[in-house]
């Protein structure tokens, strides 16, 4: 994983949270579902990238790999597709996110 990718995930996941002009934007029940996989994709990426930074074995190496990159793509999947539907959540604040970085 380049940093540059893990950069523009960030900025991209810091775009999506960051833009909702009013919190209490009432949700529909598929908009709130979608959210919920959001914040659950988002924990699966955080969780993948702290296994590959512990990793040491070859085969766990390739397996942490596999599963960042898979996590990764879940969660711009996501996060794509709640901008499609112009959803946005103010659940996290700038400070959240740089605990990503």
């Amino acid at each position: 994983m380049s940093a540059t990718l893990t950069e523009r995930l960030i900025e991209f996941a810091r775009s999506f949270w960051g833009e909702a002009e009013n919190d209490a934007v009432n949700h529909t029940r598929a908009d709130m579902e979608l959210l919920i996989q959001i914040e659950e994709a988002r924990r699966e990426w955080l969780d993948a990238q702290s296994f590959f930074e512990s990793a040491v074995d070859p085969a766990l190496v390739d397996y942490a790999v596999l599963s960042l990159q898979a996590a990764e793509k879940k969660y711009v999947y996501l996060l794509n597709l709640a901008k499609k539907y112009s959803l946005t959540h103010e659940a996290y604040s700038a400070t959240a996110i740089h605990r990503i970085e």
